[in-house]
């Protein structure tokens, strides 16, 4: 069934704590670009924004305030298509009638940065291909076909603005606890004007054969590797006597609950995944920490932590007596919270986009991915794993000046004897 878009949408559960913490510290974008095989041209792109917006009409929205919390408001303003900049994932201020996503291009490049605020990769991806499949109709070049591509005529589900957590999953649940606080690595932050990255592009079919030793998925092998670094890092801050080594290494994984739960939805629905260490008896060995956050991820899934952390999440919003706080005391509790808890609790984060896979006429035109995501001042460093066209990638996008936590994960690869190639985006290194 279909059914009209309302004009005022409820943020989701996800948004209240991105809306709250959204500033030029902690941006909220996320940054996923496409390049083609050909230069782009602006005005033909302009015309194509401006027939697959009417199929993202929840997208085609702006971030108002009411007395008891945030809400979407739609209007039918268009959205600017930007030249793109070298620093990305940069600061929007919400509040002054500004969509919650830039649209941005230069020469062969389309990027679409989107803050977490209106929804997550799957949707960050599913606009920048339907924009650029749109532009290629129009340029006389036929994409093809994909689930993951809207065009204009389509029909508008209900699924797609409403919130998938609440379609799919119940509040009733056990209570669940918080996790203590996690080892966090040292760093001195850049300018929140800029924002760092380091691309490392490895061969697909050599990691996943590395992974398939140790019996493990790509996800697990990439983490433990990252996990690898992080602990590191910590010895050494533990031997300059800077840190106690009594807290756990932790990570948050965001994975797509798209998989497990099939909706068309285009807002956040997303679950982290958190595998912890702690290093206090020793250090572990890199197969141990590979069989580590094996052990806890497959646990995670199969345990119900899932479902009883998604049920915590929609009875606190349902709560009368919070439904019934003005919106003001709400962020200021939702950003306490964040501060106090969420923020002390992930050593590092590493989102997997799995690999993406285009209709092979569209595959033919793009050459690359480049996916960057949120920047975040603790940990400092949020990295994107993604493949496309055999090649896989680790995108680590960075708050910090050092390169600390990037030269152990390349010195990992070395002694791992997987070749890679690196590209920075910094001052210092172009």
């Amino acid at each position: 069934m279909t059914n009209t878009v309302p004009m005022l949408i409820p943020i989701d559960n996800a948004a209240q704590i991105f809306v709250s913490i959204n500033s030029k510290k902690e941006t909220t974008m996320s940054r996923i670009a496409l390049s083609l095989n050909q230069p782009i041209d602006k005005k033909l792109l302009d015309e194509a924004l401006i027939n697959v917006i009417k199929v993202f009409p929840f997208f085609q929205v702006y971030l108002k305030k009411q007395f008891f919390d945030y809400i979407f408001k739609r209007t039918n303003d268009l959205p600017v298509i930007e030249d793109d900049t070298k620093w990305t994932n940069r600061y929007i201020n919400f509040n002054n009638n500004k969509f919650p996503f830039r649209i941005k291009v230069k020469n062969n490049t389309i990027a679409v940065e989107l803050s977490h605020i209106l929804s997550d990769g799957f949707g960050t991806l599913s606009l920048l291909l339907s924009l650029t499949s749109e532009y290629l109709r129009i340029s006389n070049y036929e994409p093809g076909e994909s689930p993951l591509i809207k065009k204009p005529g389509d029909k508008i589900e209900n699924e797609e603005w409403e919130c998938a957590f609440r379609n799919n999953f119940s509040k009733k649940g056990p209570s669940v606890k918080i996790n203590p606080s996690a080892y966090i690595p040292k760093g001195e932050m850049i300018s929140v004007e800029k924002y760092y990255s380091t691309r490392i592009v490895m061969d697909l079919d050599k990691v996943r054969k590395l992974a398939r030793n140790y019996n493990v998925t790509l996800n697990v092998y990439m983490s433990s590797i990252y996990a690898f670094a992080l602990q590191g890092m910590y010895l050494e801050e533990i031997e300059d006597e800077k840190i106690k080594k009594t807290l756990p290494i932790r990570l948050q994984i965001p994975v797509n609950l798209r998989k497990d739960y099939p909706t068309k939805c285009l807002r956040n629905f997303s679950y982290l995944y958190s595998p912890s260490f702690n290093i206090e008896n020793g250090a572990y060995s890199f197969p141990e920490i590979i069989e580590k956050i094996s052990q806890a991820i497959r646990h995670e899934r199969h345990s119900g932590s899932i479902k009883n952390q998604v049920s915590r999440n929609l009875r606190a919003e349902s709560n009368l007596f919070f439904r019934l706080l003005p919106r003001a005391i709400k962020q200021l509790m939702f950003r306490i919270f964040y501060h106090l808890f969420a923020r002390s609790q992930y050593s590092g984060v590493v989102t997997n986009m799995g690999e993406i896979k285009l209709p092979s006429e569209l595959e033919k035109i793009v050459e690359s991915f480049d996916i960057i995501p949120c920047n975040s001042p603790v940990p400092g460093r949020n990295t994107a794993l993604f493949s496309f066209k055999g090649k896989l990638e680790m995108n680590i996008g960075s708050s910090c000046s050092d390169l600390n936590l990037e030269n152990k994960i390349i010195k990992k690869l070395k002694e791992l004897s997987i070749e890679h190639e690196v590209i920075y985006k910094r001052e210092d290194l172009d």
